[in-house]
């Protein structure tokens, strides 16, 4: 019925507040989906009259439903004809909403060519009248109702419809942090959603088939809107392993089948996707832009030979040459950048030595190399000439949505309504408003006039709920100038982001998840300890792996639930832990999240001995039975001030640098770098004996002497 929920500490401090507050009236602005207003109906029942505000289409119509006001929503004319039948069930404002309601899920269907659509349409219409009776009945049950609905801006409602001295609770949906998933620009970088703004160009496609036995065709598509949110939000978890967070109802391309069928894709809402459609599209591979000297001279060298061609049957990039050493280099290090090329002669005896794998590897390759002309020249080609074709991308598995509760996103409004994040097939129309646009499309409605909300609005209202004698105001960024009035930071999960709760006035709480610990029934190296000859991998309970990791870990690094935890034993002696978590963007290699000794000793290299531990081919075994498919590397991530790392740097078979980025990425050190290496190169046995060699014999100057 709503949609959302607010965390169990925030409701308390919102009942602490509010229960303070002299009146009977308890003013809300930026309703959205009424969580705040049901919030305070548990806990005041009728003694307190609370009031909403919003603009949207839905939100409009729930709240005058909720104050009781009348219900304008009448069908368009050009509508008539297809959705004439819904007329016995727009006449009773109860019978409207719960027509409203239903309508969000089944008029994105109507005026769609195909069969599929016509199926959708006629199911609908068959089930009516048993859908419409169960809404309107519970509806009809509601006991929550409003003092007043404000339709408007928030800031008009706050100056014209609120008395000065009345209480106001507001949780904005503005001042969260950039979120990580990234969008693939029209220069071929995987952006970060929250550093795009309006006017930024897109790759992007069709929203639609344009019908017939036409395929959905790429875009160059303009971002029109983009805003932070706070949402509720799912983890969509991929059989490869990848976990990409969403709002509940942001759509994704998506299919039925795992293989081509005569069932078109659709777009399937994030929480349907596993009962609807659990195969989600990828249109292509995600990459970084590689630093390397290698790749700066085959950027070159496609700069000044290079040459690419979109054409609808095929696209080619790659470089024209005789056959020789530069043609021969060529090659070789495309290959060993991961890029095959295909070698074509021609008469003259130049040869075309083109990349193979279709568009998503000729972009792919210029994302990566970034040689600058090439880059340049495609977003000056026709790229609609290169289509989305049903037998072309793969099918990935969805096994499992996890609800992760109210998360930070950002709202994307595209020319195309699409986008590739991560490298799926996405709409962007998963935000609160366009959600609702079929209900714009379809009913005529008094739509409230309101303005575009930028930093100086965002501002205006901070200030305009400060100006009055009670107020709860919730944010998702620390403002120090309002520290005074800081009523609690709640953060509802391990890797979750902090809510600052300021209020005029009242009590202070901090409440941060609670992680369960739980011993772990081995005794621990101790200083003067030698290292035995038999290692041992022991998978440790997350309450395990919680104590030993604050024990033993800098208290800067976030906590996280991993994968799969080990500790790492030698001849009974516990010397160390190490935990994974599934791949992220390449799916046969898995992210080492922590690596760590958990004891002081005399050796003074005993961390570079679990990373080899965690690199054997134990290690990989448990770690493929946890994914159910085949790993063959690791990576993980260093914060240092040096660049290079002392741990990962030397000494540890096959393990490299891959990147290394100035300054740091968490604030505090000077550089973050990228270490990877294989999975499953040696033993248990074999990365003993070889760290035995390398490092065993040194120890720490004081035991040494």
């Amino acid at each position: 019925m709503f949609h959302g929920s607010i965390p169990a500490p925030l409701r308390s401090i919102i009942y602490e507040h509010a229960g303070t507050w002299p009146g009977d009236d308890i003013w809300i602005g930026c309703s959205g989906n009424y969580t705040i207003e049901r919030v305070l109906h548990s806990r005041f029942g009728d003694a307190r009259r609370v009031h909403g505000n919003d603009i949207q289409a839905y939100s409009c119509a729930l709240g005058w439903w909720l104050a009781g006001d009348p219900l304008t929503y009448t069908l368009r004319e050009e509508y008539q004809d297809v959705l004439g039948w819904l007329s016995p069930y727009l006449d009773d404002p109860t019978d409207l909403l719960a027509t409203l309601m239903l309508g969000t899920r089944f008029l994105q269907w109507v005026g769609r060519d195909g069969a599929y659509y016509r199926r959708m349409m006629a199911a609908t219409q068959a089930q009516w009248p048993r859908m419409h009776d169960k809404t309107a009945t519970k509806l009809r049950n509601l006991t929550v109702r409003l003092g007043s609905f404000y339709a408007g801006d928030v800031r008009d409602y706050l100056t014209d419809a609120v008395p000065a001295d009345a209480p106001v609770v507001m949780f904005p949906p503005f001042y969260c942090l950039a979120p990580e998933h990234r969008l693939l620009t029209a220069d071929l970088r995987w952006v970060p959603c929250g550093e795009l703004r309006a006017g930024d160009r897109l790759l992007a496609f069709d929203e639609e088939t344009p019908g017939g036995f036409t395929h959905r065709r790429l875009r160059w598509s303009e971002i029109v809107r983009s805003e932070p949110a706070m949402k509720e939000c799912v983890r969509v978890i991929l059989e490869d392993g990848t976990g990409i967070v969403c709002t509940e109802d942001h759509p994704w391309l998506a299919d039925r089948y795992d293989r081509p069928s005569r069932v078109p894709r659709k777009w399937v809402r994030a929480d349907r996707l596993l009962e609807e459609a659990p195969y989600v599209i990828r249109l292509t591979d995600t990459w970084e832009p590689a630093r390397t000297y290698e790749a700066g001279w085959l950027a070159g060298v496609l700069d000044g030979e290079g040459s690419v061609y979109l054409g609808k049957s095929a696209s080619k990039a790659g470089i024209s040459q005789r056959p020789g050493i530069v043609a021969d280099q060529y090659t070789a290090w495309m290959k060993e950048l991961g890029f095959d090329t295909t070698v074509c002669p021609r008469p003259s005896g130049v040869c075309s030595y083109d990349m193979t794998g279709g568009w998503p590897e000729m972009l792919r390759a210029l994302g990566t190399l970034r040689p600058e002309r090439l880059v340049a020249r495609v977003q000056q080609l026709e790229i609609e000439r290169l289509s989305i074709r049903s037998r072309g991308n793969p099918r990935v598995k969805v096994v499992a949505v996890e609800r992760v509760g109210v998360r930070p996103i950002q709202s994307i409004t595209t020319t195309t309504g699409t986008y590739i994040g991560e490298g799926f097939a996405m709409h962007n129309s998963g935000d609160y408003q366009a959600q609702f646009a079929s209900i714009d499309t379809v009913f005529d409605w008094p739509t409230p006039s309101f303005r575009d909300l930028d930093e100086d609005g965002k501002e205006e209202i901070i200030a305009q709920v400060r100006d009055r004698p009670n107020w709860v105001l919730g944010l998702h960024i620390e403002r120090p100038e309002l520290r005074r009035h800081l009523a609690g930071v709640v953060q509802t999960a391990n890797r979750g982001l902090p809510i600052y709760v300021y209020a005029a006035s009242g009590p202070r709480r901090i409440v941060r998840p609670h992680q369960p610990t739980a011993p772990i029934p081995m005794p621990k190296i101790g200083p003067d300890d030698e290292l035995g000859e038999r290692m041992t991998l022991h998978v440790l309970t997350g309450g395990q792996f919680a104590a030993i990791r604050s024990q033993f870990m800098s208290k800067s690094i976030k906590p996280g639930t991993p994968l799969i935890a080990c500790g790492v034993a030698v001849d009974g002696l516990l010397i160390g832990a190490f935990a994974y978590l599934p791949p992220k963007y390449e799916p046969s290699c898995a992210y080492l999240m922590s690596d760590f000794p958990v004891s002081w000793t005399k050796y003074r290299r005993l961390a570079k001995l679990i990373v080899m531990a965690a690199s054997t081919k134990e290690a990989q075994l448990l770690v493929q039975r946890s994914l159910s498919r085949r790993i063959t590397a690791w990576s993980t991530t260093a914060f240092t001030d040096r660049p290079n790392s002392a741990k990962y740097g030397r000494g540890i078979p096959g393990v490299k640098l891959q990147k290394r980025t100035e300054p740091g990425g968490d604030g505090i050190h000077a550089y973050q770098l990228q270490y990877g290496g294989p999975l499953g190169a040696y033993t248990l046995d074999e990365a003993l004996q070889l760290w035995k060699r390398k490092h065993g014999t040194d120890m720490k100057k004081d035991d040494a002497r």
